[in-house]
């Protein structure tokens, strides 16, 4: 399916404003990743660059409860669990996310009423897009563990995706699907490619998940979107022979050396190898690679405009070379 024709079956999922969303320019059709509908304003489509707004609409508080009971099948019991945290996965694997007024109880929240926001993530798969990637890391023999890095809207996902689909052509590989955007699991059945070896531990809690797959699931690789606060259960795995698959959220390695969970996965060697995404018009484009020892080598990486560059080898951007100068930059080809 063309990425056109997933925006097409995006904007189904919202039978209030579908009308208005089929006369959108067919640029902004083709590029479109996601459709924001706010109570009180126009319907908004953003691309990568650009900013598309739909005048002749303005959504109300009922259109938007029309949306959230057409995401939930008309049964919002069924998906209360998903409601309250806010996000529902959709069949072709679109993803909406959700804002409003929250329900607390006992400290927790429980439940979101009011929901005065929608987020429509498009699903997009972009076959092809990590063969580089994984060309000139995963078939390294001293691979532990890649972690990408990128700010928001960097293609991080789509990368891992990819990644998935392909490393598990030929070996056992297992994804914590904590938000359902990777898989994008509707009904028990992948909406995305995620290959042919891949076990999908879907909405799981990524420590929990994390401890499952190494349990039940024997992967040979895990990989695992947006790590946070269970950093510490991925450096518990290192050493364990499962070669580790992540990515975390900063916009440029001084942020990467000043954060704790990709300071504590290079220093206990889950991870060894980090590639930095490019955002907006340099998106699902890798901006640098390196291999790292430790983590204070990260910060020795900085910003270049040297393309594939690292510590203790270079890694080119055709083929693989090993240099004896350290930090020594290669030009990009």
């Amino acid at each position: 399916m063309n990425e056109r024709a997933r925006f097409y079956e995006a904007t189904a999922l919202l039978p209030p404003f579908a009308n208005a969303l089929q006369n959108v320019p067919a640029h902004i059709a083709e590029n479109a990743c996601e459709i924001r509908i706010r109570a009180g304003r126009p319907v908004v489509v953003e691309t990568p660059s650009e900013r598309y707004v739909c005048r002749e609409t303005n959504a109300s508080g009922e259109d938007i409860h029309k949306c959230v009971k057409f995401f939930c099948d008309y049964s919002l019991y069924s998906r209360e669990r998903e409601l309250a945290e806010g996000r529902i996965t959709l069949k072709g694997g679109h993803r909406a996310g959700f804002t409003g007024t929250a329900l607390m109880r006992g400290g927790e929240l429980t439940a979101l009423r009011d929901i005065s926001s929608v987020n429509l993530r498009i699903a997009a798969e972009h076959k092809g897009i990590a063969e580089k990637l994984m060309s000139l890391t995963v078939f390294e023999r001293d691979l532990r563990g890649l972690l990408l890095l990128g700010a928001p809207m960097s293609a991080k996902t789509t990368m891992l995706r990819d990644l998935a689909r392909l490393i598990s052509a030929f070996a056992r590989t297992s994804v914590i699907d904590e938000n359902g955007e990777i898989a994008a699991m509707y009904n028990g059945v992948p909406q995305n490619d995620v290959g042919l070896n891949c076990d999908v531990l879907d909405m799981f809690p990524k420590a929990e998940g994390i401890m499952r797959a190494v349990r039940l699931m024997s992967p040979e690789y895990l990989i695992c979107d947006e790590v946070g606060g269970e950093y510490r259960a991925l450096a518990e795995q290192a050493g364990k022979g499962v070669k580790m698959i992540l990515s975390a959220h900063c916009g440029d390695m001084c942020e990467a050396a000043c954060n704790a969970a990709v300071r504590t996965l290079v220093s206990s060697g889950a991870v060894n190898y980090i590639a930095l995404l490019g955002c907006g018009s340099e998106i699902g484009n890798v901006k640098g690679l390196w291999r790292v020892n430790d983590a204070e080598d990260i910060g020795g990486c900085g910003n270049s405009s040297d393309l594939y560059r690292c510590g203790s080898r270079i890694i080119g951007n055709a083929e693989k070379k090993v240099r004896t100068a350290p930090l020594s930059p290669v030009a990009a080809g």
